[in-house]
């Protein structure tokens, strides 16, 4: 409306200015013409006066005759003067603003002209008398109001209005039409900038513009937020293997799918590519996990797109207010810190998580904190114990890295672990985790205890090629024999790059080191590939063990993971066993091996020791080296619980 206004204002002025500019210029040549009609007439109108006045002159030369027609002329506007041939009046009808003029008048050699004096335009006509040596001076006060003047100043004014009155209604039309044209224009930019073109849905402009008055709102309402971040997996492939156009229909039936799953006060947005943001209202907690839950399982099925089927897997990452952040940019942020943490380790969705956030000041901190303790040996190695199930010893234990901060406190493994992995810190951790273990069951055996030492070897230091030459150098340190070091590998360390890993894996198997699968079940590791592994065991994950006793399908996970192992001449060790319950039913299972809290909770070295002395279960021995044998260099040992 406003600009509607500013355009009718416009638009009558322009039409005011130009009214004004050309009745100006009508005036000026209105004036001109008037001036030189009336000369026309007083030129007219001076020879007719000559001519009677030399008719009369003839019929009766006497001069004073002439003077007597001459009183007879009407004096106003018109005054009439006789000159003789020395120009000199020999009687006038002058106005008395004249008087100072006649000279002038006298000598000009020109018959007519203009004079402009006391604000008045004057006009004069000077011709002879014919058949007398007299001239006729006949002086005119222009007129400026004329009736002629008038009669055309008048249509002029009414024609003004007229154009006025018509310009004002043509303005108003024309202003709103450009009006609505503009604000139409103008809505249809904002909505462009605030909206995706594809999907129709807002933008990430949009959706931080909205998620900045949720948060406004919310803290008002003392309510909470959560935002989402999907991000669709191997989108890239539909695009380059079937075309950008199943790309784009295949976007724009996800959103509708998603749109269909949200509430009235929930918020669905394209960010860009293939990554969508979510935003929720809600109360309670369980009202974000129906919709994750419900977001996986609508993306699941499949898509029908000109005959074809596809199939959409996607990573979530939430951030919920005012938990994970208490501004639009921060929440941005760290929903996609989580979802980018969620596709780094193959899940379907992950919560936003300060510690292992790579950019959170306590991120960095820890950092910096961790390469310090590993430098000066501030990490702890603790210990559980594995028993043989048949036989009721203890055979091994698994080392398992223990970090007390000085602020943090406790901190908790794979929180560290997965920090030294993504900052190149993984291999001073694993080298000192190696030296360590290695080390201490050197002493167990130089204390007579016949123990084998279990560690996990980081997926990354399983394409090192000189990782089988370090921990070699670290055995004939220690006079360690290979057979009692068995390093475990994850599933998924071993596909990452399965023909390096092969690699590795054979020539530490042709050291002698025993290798285990760990977490099996749980990774992707195909029978065909698996086979041809130089593996000694298979750890099934406690996730499979603590259920079996109450879920059937556990229990046939277990009971064929056992089975399979059986078949191809692995051991089976079980983690996670936590009653005497679930010991015997792993012994009925034909599991060989048991780990979890049922045997013991992990402890330090000297906790161990102690241990092993009251321990319920038979420990191998070994014979006590004379004392002529290698002092052992091991670090102290703090004796305390576990954390």
């Amino acid at each position: 409306m406003k600009l509607q206004r500013k355009l009718l204002v416009y638009f009558i002025s322009l039409v005011l200015g130009i009214l004004l500019i050309f009745g100006f210029i009508t005036y000026q040549l209105t004036h001109t013409a008037n001036l030189d009609n009336e000369k026309r007439i007083l030129q007219t109108l001076a020879r007719y006066q000559a001519d009677i006045l030399a008719k009369s002159y003839q019929h009766n030369p006497e001069l004073q005759h002439l003077y007597a027609h001459l009183q007879d002329t009407p004096i106003h506007p018109f005054y009439i003067s006789i000159l003789d041939s020395n120009n000199q009046f020999i009687r006038q009808q002058l106005p008395a603003d004249w008087q100072d003029n006649a000279p002038a008048l006298m000598l000009a050699e020109a018959t007519s002209g203009q004079l402009n004096f006391a604000e008045k335009t004057w006009l004069w006509e000077r011709v002879p008398i014919p058949g007398s040596n007299y001239q006729l001076l006949e002086i005119y006060h222009s007129q400026y109001t004329s009736n002629w003047l008038t009669s055309l100043s008048t249509r002029m004014v009414t024609t003004g209005l007229i154009i006025l009155w018509v310009a004002s209604w043509l303005g108003i039309l024309i202003s709103t039409a450009i009006s609505k044209k503009l604000q139409a224009q103008t809505q249809a930019i904002q909505y462009q900038s605030t909206h995706d073109n594809l999907t129709g849905l807002p933008n990430r402009l949009h959706l931080y513009k909205t998620l900045g008055k949720s948060i406004t709102q919310a803290k008002s309402n003392q309510s909470q937020l959560a935002l989402i971040v999907m991000d669709l997996n191997r989108f890239k492939e539909v695009n380059d293997t079937l075309g950008h156009d199943i790309g784009d229909q295949l976007l724009c039936q996800i959103s509708e799918r998603l749109q269909a799953l949200l509430g009235e006060n929930d918020n669905l947005a394209r960010m860009g590519g293939d990554e969508f943001a979510i935003l929720l209202s809600y109360t309670h907690d369980v009202y974000v996990q129906e919709i994750i839950d419900s977001i996986i399982v609508a993306l699941h099925k499949p898509f029908s797109i000109k005959g074809l089927l596809l199939e959409a897997e996607t990573s979530l990452g939430i951030a919920c207010y005012p938990e994970h952040g208490e501004d639009a940019r921060t929440l941005i942020r760290h929903a996609d810190t989580a979802m980018y943490l969620a596709k780094h380790h193959d899940e379907l969705f992950a919560f936003y998580d300060q510690g292992k956030d790579p950019h959170s000041l306590k991120r960095l901190t820890l950092m910096s904190d961790l390469r310090r303790a590993i430098e000066e040996e501030k990490l702890e190695l603790y210990y559980q114990p594995k028993a043989n199930i048949g036989q009721h010893t203890i055979n091994s234990a698994e080392a398992l890295l223990r970090w007390q901060h000085p602020i943090y406190g406790y901190i908790q493994p794979n929180v560290f672990v997965d920090l030294a992995e993504q900052t190149g810190i993984i291999k001073p951790l694993t080298w000192w985790t190696l030296k360590t273990g290695i080390a201490q069951c050197a002493r167990w055996h130089h204390e007579g205890l016949q123990l084998s030492m279990a560690i996990n070897l980081s997926p990354r230091m399983l394409h090192d090629l000189s990782i089988p030459e370090e921990i070699q150098t670290l055995l004939n340190e220690f006079g360690l024999a290979p057979e009692y070091l068995e390093l475990e590998i994850t599933e998924t360390a071993i596909m990452l790059e399965p023909e390096r890993a092969q690699e590795i894996l054979s020539q530490l198997h042709n050291m002698g080191v025993r290798l285990s699968i760990d977490d099996f079940g749980t990774g992707y590791t195909s029978l065909a590939y698996m086979k041809n592994l130089p593996v000694d065991e298979i750890k099934i994950d406690m996730s499979f063990v603590q259920g079996m006793l109450s879920n059937t399908a556990d229990a046939m996970i277990v009971r064929s993971i056992i089975e399979l192992a059986h078949n191809m001449k692995y051991e089976v060790v079980a983690e996670g066993v936590s009653s005497e319950a679930l010991f015997q039913r792993l012994s009925e299972e034909g599991c060989e091996i048991a780990q979890g809290s049922f045997i013991s909770l992990a402890m330090s070295a000297n906790d161990f020791n102690d241990w092993v002395k009251d321990a319920a279960w038979t420990i191998p021995t070994l014979p006590i080296p004379s004392a002529e044998a290698v002092v052992l260099n091991l670090p102290q040992e703090p004796s305390r619980q576990q954390p």
